[in-house]
């Protein structure tokens, strides 16, 4: 078994591993490394562990460059974790790490997430501070609806298919414009930076038109209020961003996007919606998610030689709060400005 370094934006071999890895994501996919080069410029550097013309195993890497170096699996992405067969395969690689680490003037290694705990390994240091929900969906329709809460998921569903609310699926480049307006007022509203347009068009370009995802808009009285963005990959589906008009919400449009992402993905025999990472200190958004009948599940991040980064900011610090009442103040024009000039350094 020989290491080596490789450029997944040329490499062709990289995506035929990702798909037969039981563990392999869209995140681990070419066309997810493709948005964020493309995106922010960073370049890809994956570390993997093959026999002479086959992939064995390996940890995606991009390296940022901010004042040091930094080593993250992945920016941008709330899981994606080392794909291996045996635990010697990511010992062989965690050794390269360190040896990257001590030649090329890495200061810092983040991986995010993995079925190995990774503190085990001598330099890591474990962050559980994320969950993510997972929501099975072979039970079928009839199934799921009952699992749903009556008073928080099923009635907010049926009060906005009673309202007219009406969702189209698409992958039109309007519809990705439209995404992006109301993302802005979302972002805004919870006093977060924006991601900038070029991020969304990457995601339009390699990803939906790829056949790897689409938007979901909700309409009233033919007025787009809310939209969410899915990838979809092998068997799962992705609930990867959302956004919503704050003026709207009383019509609840995010429901009935959700109930129709959800008929959708069992129409077409996906087994499992992933809803993503969500933030302790976000008690709303955790509940929402529970009541959707999604189990919760620890998301551990792993750190060398300190846990440090966006990542390992949680929304309850004071630097958080403060960033945030600021942001919530800004125009959105500044806003927009902020988003290009600083999202980069988030990832």
């Amino acid at each position: 078994m020989s290491n080596r370094i490789i450029d997944s934006l040329e490499d062709k071999t990289w995506d035929e591993f990702v798909s037969r890895h039981p563990e392999g994501t869209i995140f681990h996919t070419s066309n997810w490394a493709r948005v964020i080069h493309l995106t922010y410029g960073y370049k890809p550097c994956f570390l993997i562990s093959e026999t002479p013309g086959e992939i064995k195993a390996a940890i995606p890497f991009f390296i940022l460059r901010l004042r040091k170096k930094r080593l993250v699996c992945l920016p941008f992405t709330d899981e994606c974790s080392p794909l291996f067969t045996t635990e010697k395969e990511l010992d062989d690689m965690v050794s390269i790490i360190i040896k990257m680490m001590n030649e090329g003037g890495i200061k810092n290694v983040e991986i995010r997430g993995g079925r190995v705990d990774l503190a085990n390994r001598v330099i890591f240091k474990k962050y559980s501070y994320y969950k993510l929900f997972h929501l099975n969906l072979t039970p079928g329709l009839a199934q799921l609806w009952r699992n749903f809460k009556p008073k928080s998921i099923r009635y907010p569903i049926k009060k906005a298919q009673n309202c007219g609310v009406t969702v189209i699926k698409s992958s039109h480049i309007d519809d990705l414009k439209i995404f992006y307006k109301l993302n802005l007022l979302t972002r805004k509203k919870h006093g977060v930076v924006p991601q900038p347009y070029k991020f969304f068009y990457n995601i339009k370009r390699e990803i939906f038109d790829k056949g790897y995802g689409f938007i979901l808009i909700a309409r009233y009285q033919d007025k787009p209020i809310a939209g969410s963005i899915f990838f979809t990959y092998k068997d799962k589906i992705y609930h990867k961003f959302n956004a919503s008009h704050p003026d709207y919400l009383k019509y609840q449009p995010n429901h009935l996007i959700l109930w129709e992402a959800i008929q959708w993905a069992v129409k077409n025999e996906l087994s499992l919606l992933d809803l993503g990472r969500t933030s302790p200190d976000n008690e709303g958004l955790i509940a929402f998610k529970r009541h959707w009948g999604a189990k919760e599940i620890e998301l551990s991040y792993y750190y060398w030689p300190e846990i440090k980064g966006a990542s390992a900011t949680k929304e309850s610090s004071l630097k958080y709060k403060i960033a945030s009442s600021v942001l919530k103040r800004t125009p959105i024009p500044i806003l927009k400005i902020a988003g290009n000039l600083l999202y980069k350094h988030f990832g």
